[in-house]
């Protein structure tokens, strides 16, 4: 939470950074970068995580809040 100043700051941000970066081409080069050569990811893998992750910043800051805060 370092870059945001406050709790209303990061739940209004984060579901808008999450859904910038958390996207399909990201996780396939990340991926493919430590895949063994000459090997590359599935792409039904990359398609799950784009499933996976559709709509979910939301998800990230409660989860965040109840794992973190009392």
């Amino acid at each position: 939470m370092g870059k945001y100043a406050s709790w209303s700051e990061f739940e209004k941000n984060v579901p808008i950074t999450y859904a910038e970066r958390a996207t399909p081409e990201s996780y396939r080069t990340g991926m493919n970068g430590i895949a063994p050569s000459g090997m590359q990811v599935k792409e039904g893998r990359v398609n799950h995580y784009r499933d996976g992750v559709d709509g979910k910043g939301e998800i990230v800051v409660t989860g965040y809040k109840r794992a973190m805060f009392e």
